[in-house]
């Protein structure tokens, strides 16, 4: 099977799974046998998939890739890649990027964290963006324990207006969500 093959199969699989139609069995099996026979592992297959989605400008695979690499709990070897995919507009999974940057990230994505203030999709538009804002708060918090007060401060001008007080007492107390 080609690579192409395997990317469209996988993408019917993750569509089949997130509707509740297919199996975590089903899938393994798949992948399986997609690398049998192939001097590749899963963890390469993934970042096929994942830079054959960016390629394409494919939102639905980038969101696929998002949630196989989760199921798979390989989610944190994509890391470099989620963060170069977090600013981009022709997808709309920043917030599970975000989160996943939560679990796994450390202060290097502090950067890239606060470029997300400035994005302004509709889809993160919900509550005057004060979910997004609100999971990029305490990211930055979790991920840079040390400066994030600093960070923080220096992005209160943008962040949501519903949000302010909890930035506030975040910065001030040191509180936890």
């Amino acid at each position: 099977m080609n690579s192409q093959d395997v990317f469209e199969g996988l993408d019917t699989l993750m569509d089949s799974f997130i509707g509740g139609e297919s199996s975590y069995q089903e899938i393994s099996y798949f992948i399986n046998e997609s690398i049998s026979g192939r001097d590749i592992d899963i963890l390469d297959l993934l970042h096929e998939y994942i830079e054959d989605g960016i390629k394409n400008k494919d939102g639905d695979r980038i969101e696929f890739c998002i949630a196989l690499s989760g199921l798979l709990k390989k989610d944190k070897f994509l890391l470099n890649v989620y963060k170069q995919l977090l600013c981009e507009g022709w997808h709309s999974r920043q917030e599970d990027i975000v989160d996943i940057i939560g679990c796994y990230g450390d202060a290097s994505a502090v950067p890239v964290l606060i470029k997300c203030f400035d994005l302004k999709y509709d889809w993160l538009a919900l509550n005057s963006f004060y979910s997004f804002h609100r999971k990029l708060m305490w990211t930055i918090r979790n991920v840079d324990s040390r400066n994030y007060k600093e960070t923080l401060r220096s992005v209160s001008k943008k962040v949501s207006p519903k949000l302010k007080a909890e930035l506030n007492q975040c910065i001030v107390n040191s509180m936890q969500p």
